[in-house]
C-alpha cells in the first residue's frame, strides 16, 4: 500500500485555536463595553445640555408638535439605551433575522397597533376615575406589551424594537389624542424592553426576565410622561406615578406577554421559532 495515499488525522486542540478565539471574544466583550458606556455618557450629555442649546434653537420650537426643550430627555434615553441594545448584541452574537422571523414580528406589531387603536379609543373615559392619581398609571402597561412579547416571541436583538414600533406606527397612522409622539414614544417603549434582554445576552425569557422587562419598560417611560404630561405634580406624587407604571409594566406587558406566548406556541404557529419549539429558560 502506497504511504502518499495515507491523509494525516487532522491535528485537534492546537494552541492557537482557542488562543484566537479567546482573543476574539474578550475584543467583542471590550467593543461591547465602550459602546455601552460611551452611549450611557453622550445620553447624560444630551439631557444636561439640552436639545435647544445643542443646535442653536428656541426651546419652544415645536417639532410634531412637542417642543423641542421637551424632547432631550427622549433623546437622551434613546441614546443610552440604543447604546446597551447595541453592545448586548454584540456580546451576544446571536444569528441574525430570517424571513418567518420578520413575518411573526410584523404580524405582532399589527396586532399590538390594532388594541392601541381600541384602548386609545377607549382611553378617556377608563381613564378619567384615577385622572387626578398616580394610580392612572396602572393603566399605562398596555402600550407596554408588543415589546416585551416581541422579545420573547422572537428571541433575537431588536424584536422588542421592531415589534413595538410597528404599533405605534400604526396606531399614528390611524390616529389618536397624541399624533406623532405615539411613534417615538414607541421607539423608547421598545428599547426599554429591548435593553433588558439585551443585559441577558438573549438568553433568557422566562416569566422573571418578562416581568422585569415590562417593569424597567413602565419605569423608562414614566419619566417622558411625567416630563410632557405632569410636570407641576410634587416629588411623592412623581415617586407614586413611576412605581404604578412600573407595576403595571411587570404585569400587564411582562406576565401578559409571557402568558401569550405560552399559549401561542402551544397552538403550534410557534414552531419555526425558539420560542415555539423549546421550554422558555428561567
Amino acid at each position: 500500500m502506497s504511504t502518499s495515499s495515507h491523509t494525516p488525522a487532522p491535528a485537534r486542540g492546537l494552541p492557537s485555536e482557542p488562543r484566537r478565539s479567546g482573543v476574539g471574544r474578550t475584543s467583542t466583550r471590550r467593543a461591547a463595553l465602550v459602546v455601552g458606556v460611551a452611549a450611557v455618557v453622550v445620553g447624560l450629555a444630551i439631557y444636561l445640555i439640552g436639545l435647544p442649546r445643542l443646535f442653536g434653537q428656541p426651546g419652544s420650537t415645536d417639532v410634531g408638535s412637542t417642543p423641542l426643550s421637551s424632547l432631550s430627555l427622549p433623546l437622551a434615553l434613546a441614546v443610552a439605551l440604543g447604546g446597551l441594545w447595541v453592545a448586548g448584541s454584540l456580546a451576544a452574537r446571536r444569528a441574525g433575522w430570517r424571513v418567518v422571523d420578520i413575518v411573526v414580528a410584523s404580524v405582532l406589531g399589527v396586532a399590538g397597533g390594532l388594541l392601541f387603536v381600541v384602548w386609545n379609543a377607549n382611553y378617556a373615559t377608563l381613564s378619567a376615575p384615577l385622572s387626578a392619581t398616580p394610580a392612572v398609571a396602572l393603566l399605562g402597561g398596555v402600550w407596554l406589551l408588543p415589546a416585551v412579547l416581541g422579545g420573547l416571541v422572537i428571541r433575537k436583538p431588536g424584536a422588542a424594537v421592531y415589534t413595538e414600533l410597528v404599533a405605534a406606527v400604526l396606531s399614528a397612522l390611524v390616529g389618536n389624542q397624541w399624533g406623532f409622539s405615539t411613534v417615538w414614544y414607541g421607539l423608547i417603549e421598545g428599547l426599554g424592553a429591548e435593553v433588558v434582554f439585551a443585559v441577558l445576552l438573549y438568553r433568557r425569557f422566562g416569566l422573571p426576565t418578562a416581568m422585569v422587562a415590562g417593569a424597567v419598560d413602565g419605569a423608562v417611560i414614566s419619566l417622558c410622561d411625567l416630563l410632557l404630561s405632569y410636570p407641576t405634580t410634587s416629588v411623592g406624587w412623581k415617586v407614586g406615578y413611576v412605581v404604578c407604571l412600573a407595576v403595571s409594566g411587570a404585569l400587564i406587558a411582562g406576565v401578559g406577554g409571557w402568558a401569550l406566548t405560552r399559549a401561542l406556541a402551544a397552538t403550534g404557529v410557534l414552531a419555526p421559532l425558539a420560542s415555539g419549539r423549546t421550554a422558555a429558560r428561567v
